[in-house]
C-alpha cells in the first residue's frame, strides 16, 4: 500500500513538473531608449513579457550593438530580435510591429533637401544603414555610422556632419533631450514597416507562430491598442 502511494505521489509530480515545463528564450537586443530599457521598462520590453509571460516562458536577454544582435539571430546563436526589416533568412511575424517614418535633420540654416545633396556628408545610427540611409539618399556620400541619435545631432550640432537619418521615433527621443533642439529642421524622406525576426531554426518557427497567435489575442483583448498608446506609438494594423 506504501509502495502504490509513494509511485501515485512520483507520478503526479512528474505529471506536474512536466505540466510546468518552462521554454527558455534567447531574445538579443540593442538598447533602445522607451524600448528596451536596461531595467526592464520599454515598449518591446512590456510586449514581449505579454506575448511570452512567465512561467511558461523564460526570456534570457542579451544586449548587444545592434549589428552584432542581427548576425547573432542569422547564425542562429539568439532565438529572436526585433525590430528590423524582413529578409529571407530569418522568420519574421505576420504583423509589422512599428511603422515608421525616415527622417532627415539638418540645420535650421541649411534646411537641406533630398535632392540637395551631392557634396553633402551624413550620418545614421549603426546597423540602420541598410534600412533608413542609402534606400533613401542615393546621391549622398558615405555616411558616418554613429551609436545613436543623440551623437549624431551632436556632430551636426558641432558642423562635423551636414545632415543626419534616422528613425522618426528614435529622433524624436534624441531631440528631447538636448537643449538646442529648435536649431534642427526635421523632414520626413520615407517610411518603413519593423517585424519581429525569429532564427531560421525549428525553435524560431515555433515561437514566431506563438507570438503571432499572442499577438491577435492581445490585440482581440484590447490590450495592445493600450500599450502603443502607453507609449505614444501608433498600432501599425
Amino acid at each position: 500500500m506504501k509502495l502504490s502511494a509513494c509511485f501515485c505521489l512520483l507520478f503526479c509530480s512528474f505529471v506536474s513538473l512536466k505540466s510546468f515545463a518552462q521554454t527558455s528564450i534567447k531574445w538579443g537586443t540593442d538598447y533602445w531608449q522607451g524600448y528596451t530599457d536596461y531595467d526592464g521598462s520599454g515598449f518591446y520590453n512590456e510586449l514581449m513579457h505579454q506575448i511570452f509571460p512567465e512561467p511558461e516562458y523564460v526570456l534570457d536577454i542579451h544586449y548587444y550593438p545592434w549589428k552584432r544582435a542581427v548576425k547573432n539571430v542569422l547564425q542562429g546563436n539568439i532565438d529572436m530580435t526585433g525590430a528590423m526589416h524582413k529578409t529571407e533568412r530569418l522568420y519574421h511575424s505576420k504583423q509589422p510591429v512599428l511603422i515608421d517614418r525616415v527622417v532627415m535633420v539638418s540645420r535650421v540654416e541649411d534646411a537641406l533637401t533630398q535632392s540637395a545633396l551631392n557634396d553633402k556628408l551624413g550620418a545614421y545610427r549603426s546597423g540602420y544603414e541598410d534600412m533608413v540611409y542609402y534606400p533613401y539618399l542615393e546621391k549622398a556620400k558615405m555616411g558616418l555610422e554613429v551609436e545613436d541619435s543623440y551623437k549624431g545631432l551632436t556632430l551636426l550640432a558641432m558642423k562635423k556632419i551636414d545632415f543626419y537619418v534616422g528613425a522618426d521615433s528614435l529622433v524624436q527621443l534624441a531631440l528631447n533631450e538636448r537643449d538646442d533642439r529648435s536649431e534642427y529642421e526635421v523632414s520626413e524622406i520615407g517610411s518603413f514597416e519593423l517585424y519581429w525576426s525569429f532564427a531560421f531554426t525549428d525553435h524560431g518557427l515555433a515561437l514566431k507562430t506563438t507570438f503571432d497567435e499572442q499577438l491577435e489575442v492581445l490585440r482581440e483583448q484590447g490590450v495592445l491598442a493600450q500599450l502603443y498608446y502607453k507609449y505614444g506609438l501608433t498600432m501599425p494594423f
